[in-house]
């Protein structure tokens, strides 16, 4: 059996697996929380869906249905196991086709900018309708030194170019890991960063500040201004749009924070817990302990966020979680740093990426002529 066939044999098996019916309620649940792009047909989408829930998606318990297929087959090979370990490095994107090598085609990735050689489990015949200049969706794993393609693929004409690089620049914003899969593209976007970061000391002068709710657009577009200054001084760019949401303008205190790492972050009533960590005995107040709760358990806030609030004393910070806690000797020198990984996991699991993501002048002037006309508007 050639290495397609075996792919294509062992993906069956993992596919029935995820089907099958101890996943029922999950499976059902991603497909509840999926919101099918509106480029892919409903076939598609739903075959993306479990392809993502098969090979991606981390389950309740912690673990994947590739790790709960491993421990249900004891008896594959070193060969079939490896596989089923690199198909977790999958590519999603959309390609342009830039031509066909024998029975596999050139697809180059208009979210991370790489090429990609990608052929089918079912042979040459599945790329006949397929012609250079068209575009696809699609996922792919790796095969070797080349790729194959995962689920269905939806596709598009040469014609669609500017819908589908509209597309393309909205996923890699949505999810910057899609586009740091080039590293030159990471560089590029730390690079960026560090630039960035200077301008908003410049501006403020400390790595964060805690303004009003409603004082947070003027303050950020400030240090867009800022940037976009430094970067071609005079210039009459429009500020690239930028929605806040309702509880942040809300809030009665947020702190912007430009993490050296990742970028701007917005955390909400940070003033008032900065209340709390100079005043430990605040733990006793409902509003101060249900804040710090949020802090503590919520998935979207970053361990730098409570590590600003704890740096500044670290024995009010012991008082404080030892009381949220009911931990008796609680220290934060000692203990805090694994109460973090305790309960902000995934932000040491993996590398946290730049929320600053480059593109090339292509889809730069892309964006730029897809902007409203103001002249035309007035």
């Amino acid at each position: 059996m050639d290495a397609i066939k075996h792919a294509a044999a062992l993906k069956e098996r993992l596919v029935n697996f995820a089907l099958s019916p101890q996943f029922t309620r999950e499976l059902d649940e991603a497909f509840e929380r999926s919101r099918p792009d509106d480029l892919a047909d409903s076939e598609v989408t739903a075959s993306m869906i479990v392809d993502h829930f098969a090979l991606q998606h981390r389950l309740a318990s912690g673990d994947t249905v590739i790790d709960r297929f491993l421990r249900a087959h004891p008896g594959l090979s070193p060969q079939e196991r490896a596989m089923l370990l690199g198909w977790r490095d999958v590519v999603e994107g959309i390609f342009e086709v830039q031509g066909q090598e024998q029975d596999a085609l050139v697809l180059f990735n208009l979210v991370d900018e790489l090429t990609y050689r990608a052929r089918s489990n079912m042979g040459k015949s599945a790329f006949r309708p397929i012609q250079r200049g068209m575009f696809l969706i699609c996922r792919l794993v790796p095969l070797g030194e080349d790729w194959l393609v995962s689920a269905h693929i939806s596709l598009f004409p040469a014609d669609a170019r500017d819908q589908l690089l509209t597309q393309a620049a909205d996923i890699g914003l949505r999810n910057p890991k899609l586009v740091f899969r080039n590293p030159d593209k990471l560089a590029a976007a730390r690079r960026m960063l560090a630039a960035q970061r200077e301008v908003f000391l410049d501006l403020y002068g400390t790595e964060y500040i805690v303004v009003s709710g409603d004082d947070v657009a003027p303050r950020h577009d400030a240090f867009m201004r800022a940037c976009m200054d430094r970067d071609q001084p005079g210039n009459t760019f429009p500020l690239p749009g930028f929605t806040y949401p309702e509880e942040v303008l809300d809030a009665e205190t947020v702190a912007i924070h430009f993490d050296p790492e990742t970028g701007i972050s917005f955390y909400l009533e940070f003033g008032l817990l900065q209340e709390l960590f100079a005043d430990p005995l605040l733990i006793n107040r409902r509003r101060y302990r249900e804040t710090l709760t949020s802090y503590l358990r919520g998935d979207d806030i970053s361990p730098a966020a409570i590590r600003l609030l704890t740096d500044p004393a670290p024995d009010n910070a012991g008082v404080v979680f030892g009381k949220l806690l009911k931990k008796k000797g609680f220290s934060w020198p000692e203990h805090g740093e694994s109460l973090l990984r305790r309960y902000k996991s995934r932000y040491f699991d993996e590398p946290q990426l730049p929320t600053t993501v480059p593109v090339s002048e292509t889809m730069a002037r892309h964006l730029r002529s897809a902007l409203p006309d103001e002249s035309s508007e007035r």
